[in-house]
């Protein structure tokens, strides 16, 4: 049965039908060495680090658990991986097995960025990271907020990824809550259509969409498909812009040393780095 996150319609007021946690199972069963080799590219190209050898990585909304998998590859010391979804703590739980590591260096748990009892309880990690998922909290500032104060110590870095706020932000919400409350054989309907509209304009534009499609994968690891229902059916959806985002972590201590934004809906990326000598790693 898909999971529905109770916490996040709760807070926001939002009757939510989609489960991140099961788009992810079903990408989970094309991960492979390429897309997981594309990942750790994708990873060091935007950080421009090497390697993450002797940092503990806290990896909030770890989905698939794939991010996780790159921190191991690129040395982390230790990786810890939370996501309040059933679904997605038991893809992170496979990931882990078929890739044989040591549950002690990878430790997987179901908890909530809402709960700030339970984010002080982790302590704080050389590297935390978010990517697309503070933004279908409920509440994305106060969600923010917990894990600076909680999870960054002085030096850690701080990597997430936010939707972008443009003219088209407010339609898209009730696009979204028009999935939500579709019957569920009609939701991918809704998704397919948009995906073969979006195609064809390419082919009109004498785009490849084949190569579109292949691009689309090795660059962002999920593939069209999972994005798209990801992206439909995604509520909460909370946005900001990047000075809003910039603005928000630098009066929080935190300085942006590289970003990647975008004009879209899509996400602008960050990575910000808090003041201060690094502690050392537990």
């Amino acid at each position: 049965m898909a999971y529905v996150n109770a916490e996040a319609a709760q807070v926001s007021g939002e009757s939510i039908g989609f489960s991140f946690g099961a788009n992810w199972k079903r990408f989970l069963t094309a991960v492979d060495e390429p897309i997981i080799g594309n990942a750790v590219e994708s990873f060091v190209n935007f950080t421009r680090l090497p390697r993450l050898d002797g940092l503990d990585f806290l990896d909030l909304g770890c989905g698939s658990g794939l991010s996780s998998l790159v921190a191991l590859r690129l040395g982390a010391k230790r990786v810890r991986s939370i996501d309040i979804d059933p679904h997605s703590i038991d893809c992170a739980h496979k990931l882990r097995d078929t890739q044989k590591i040591d549950p002690q260096r990878w430790q997987i748990e179901q908890g909530s960025v809402l709960d700030k009892s339970f984010l002080e309880s982790l302590g704080r990690f050389g590297y935390v990271h978010s990517w697309g998922v503070l933004h279908h909290t409920g509440d994305m500032w106060r969600a923010i907020s917990n894990v600076v104060e909680a999870n960054v110590g002085p030096g850690s870095y701080f990597h997430l990824a936010l939707y972008n706020t443009t003219p088209t932000s407010q339609r898209w919400l009730k696009v979204k809550r028009l999935c939500n409350k579709s019957p569920h054989v009609l939701f991918p309907l809704l998704t397919r259509g948009y995906t073969a509209l979006l195609l064809g304009r390419m082919a009109t534009r004498f785009q490849s969409p084949f190569r579109y499609l292949r691009e689309y994968k090795r660059a962002r690891g999920m593939s069209l498909i999972r994005d798209m229902d990801d992206w439909f059916g995604g509520l909460p959806y909370e946005h900001s812009t990047p000075d809003e985002t910039i603005d928000f972590l630098g009066e929080r201590g935190l300085q942006l040393t590289r970003m990647k934004s975008t004009r879209s809906n899509g996400c602008n990326e960050f990575l910000f780095r808090a003041t201060g000598a690094p502690v050392a790693s537990n």
